[in-house]
């Protein structure tokens, strides 16, 4: 791993296919300390600084920029173009992955359940536990406890969230679920207002892309679980959502009265996703692009073979900061 700063995109994405997904999926409980820390702090943290620049330059130049590509000849050709931005989504999609695996049931057993717990609207304070209790059980938990870890890691999935791309987006999602259930459950106050301000940010940004259309549902239910569960522990998630442009404090009150009426998850995200759109003045690309979709389907008896399929290049996005939505 002491050569992973000078490797190109194809070489890293090979090594955590074949090498750190496996040691990571495997790798047993009483040698997460000795194995894997250094080995994950080095990938997390080339990755995040590739990946970071790689998107940038690609959304703001249209060109990837990829080492792999670096003193090509025929470095302007469309071919090459192409190819960079296949190596930059590649790894991210890997890296994405390995987030998702770490995130997943089977290695986070020890991490209490929300709705499984019957714990439909909070968490009594005081059952609240150190990020240590579930860190030899729950692998999110343990990259939380190690901050070399935790930082870039949690910067990725940050990122993602303007990065033009479902798949990756999609795993994303998953770690960002388990690192907000390990908020829910612990009372680490540097974790829970990363999740509380960061991530609910972004993730409310992350439904201004089209792109996200597929994973929406998802977000939504996200936004749903860090305000039912964080909001009354910290002000936090209200003050990100009265930061939107188009919402009010009578808006504010009307929805944490109607979420107060009713305890089923269902109901909750509904009133969620009513209170983003008309606190963005529907700017919500994701939600809208999916409710198209859906009246589409419902009117058109078209094979889904028929719908076009979506370019290989990517569409400009809207990548603004989610203070200037409108």
């Amino acid at each position: 791993m002491e050569n992973i700063h000078t490797m190109e995109f194809r070489h890293i994405r090979q090594l955590v296919h074949l090498v750190v997904l496996p040691l990571v999926k495997h790798c047993p409980l009483d040698s997460w300390g000795v194995w894997l820390e250094n080995i994950l702090q080095q990938l997390f943290i080339r990755s995040q600084q590739a990946l970071s620049i790689s998107w940038s330059s690609l959304l703001h130049e249209g060109r990837a920029k990829v080492p792999d590509t670096t003193g090509m000849v025929d470095s302007s050709d469309l071919k090459v173009e192409v190819m960079e931005e296949k190596l930059l989504r590649d790894l991210t999609r890997e890296i994405c992955a390995l987030l998702s695996v770490m995130a997943s049931p089977v290695l986070n057993t020890g991490l209490p359940s929300l709705e499984q717990s019957g714990q439909a609207s909070h968490v009594d304070v005081s059952s609240l536990k150190e990020v240590d209790t579930f860190a030899g059980t729950s692998m999110v938990s343990f990259l939380i406890k190690h901050k070399g870890l935790a930082v870039p890691a949690l910067q990725i999935s940050l990122e993602a969230f303007t990065w033009t791309d479902g798949e990756a987006m999609t795993k994303v999602c998953a770690f960002c679920a388990t690192v907000t259930q390990v908020a829910i459950f612990t009372n680490n106050v540097e974790l829970q207002q990363f999740v509380s301000r960061d991530l609910f940010s972004s993730i409310i940004h992350g439904l201004t892309l089209e792109s996200n259309m597929v994973i929406s549902a998802d977000l939504v239910s996200l936004c749903r679980e860090i305000y039912v569960y964080l909001s009354g522990r910290d002000p936090t998630p209200q003050q990100v959502l009265m930061s939107l442009p188009g919402i009010t404090l009578h808006d504010l009150i009307a929805f944490k009265e109607a979420l107060s009426k009713t305890s089923s998850p269902k109901e909750q995200k509904q009133l969620m996703k009513t209170l983003l759109l008309s606190a963005t003045g529907n700017n919500l690309k994701a939600l809208a692009a999916q409710k198209s979709v859906n009246v589409i389907t419902n009117m058109s008896a078209r094979p889904r073979n028929s719908v076009n399929a979506p370019s290989s290049r990517v569409e400009e996005e809207d990548t603004v900061g989610l203070a200037a939505i409108l």
